[in-house]
């Protein structure tokens, strides 16, 4: 008599995102509640966003303006991806569009990273024929474009487009939609107009209100569910490394693993030295 098929182990995802969450508890409620509607039975995600307090006195969006404060912020998130692995986290889902650390965060933990934006893209191909980003920060159009010419996809994609808003206009969007919504479907048609056949809500915010909203598609063209583009990349991936024992590249000066020693020995020189 042939034994049982054993069960795969539930699967645990960590969730990075780029706002303090404690500050917008609709948002994270939000993150909760459609990451339970769309993964697996049985995967769980832990939901994280930055420190309580990373941004007083400041906005998420004014840091990613800037190369360099982009930079100091973008050490946390690759802290807690090396935190993940070592907590025994399956994969990585990193929510920010830009994908700040995707690369360097897989030389050093061997769990899958995605990043929202590399997953949206390529899910965006499946999904049609060339795809648009759209982003409320002007400064994001700049590193979008070049993300787009980093993985290949210059072929399969429109002309980014700004959407004319503020961003105290987003943070009030779980309480005052329309607005955020309207200005939203305006860009669409410009990036319809454009030649575009699938829309990318260019903030995981963005992407949630537009979500909670139900707004899946704008004249024909599918708007990509953005949590579900980088939850789902990462629960495939993790379950094939576990099932499948596919994981990603070691090799080149993006994929070698750098000795722990080195790693911990430059963390103590550059990060806890006064």
């Amino acid at each position: 008599m042939s034994e049982p098929a054993r069960r795969p182990r539930p699967l645990r995802i960590w969730y990075q995102g780029f706002l303090d969450l404690e500050t917008v508890p609709p948002y994270r409620d939000s993150l909760a509640r459609h990451a339970a509607a769309i993964l697996r039975p049985g995967t769980e995600v832990a939901i994280h966003g930055m420190p309580p307090g990373s941004f007083s006195g400041t906005s998420p969006a004014e840091v990613a303006r800037h190369a360099y404060t982009a930079a100091l912020y973008t050490e946390q998130l690759i802290t807690n991806a090396r935190r993940a692995e070592a907590e025994g986290y399956d994969a990585v889902a990193i929510g920010i569009v830009q994908n700040p650390g995707l690369r360097e965060m897989r030389t050093l933990v061997d769990i899958p990273v995605v990043g929202y934006g590399e997953s949206a893209m390529h899910l965006a191909c499946l999904l049609g024929r060339r795809f648009s980003v759209l982003a409320f920060n002007p400064a994001l159009l700049e590193l979008l474009e070049e993300q787009i010419d980093l993985y290949g996809l210059r072929s399969r994609a429109a002309p980014t487009v700004l959407i004319e808003t503020e961003y105290e206009a987003v943070a009030r969007g779980f309480e005052e939609p329309e607005p955020l919504v309207a200005a939203f479907e305006a860009a669409a048609r410009r990036a319809l107009e454009s030649g575009a056949d699938v829309l990318i809500p260019g903030q995981m915010v963005l992407a949630e209100i537009l979500w909670q909203q139900g707004l899946r598609r704008t004249e024909g063209a599918p708007v990509v569910d953005a949590l579900a583009a980088a939850l789902k990349s990462a629960e495939l991936l993790a379950e094939l490394r576990r099932d499948s024992g596919v994981w990603h590249s070691r090799r080149g000066f993006w994929g070698a693993r750098p000795e722990a020693s080195l790693v911990e020995a430059a963390r103590e020189r550059y990060l806890r030295s006064p």
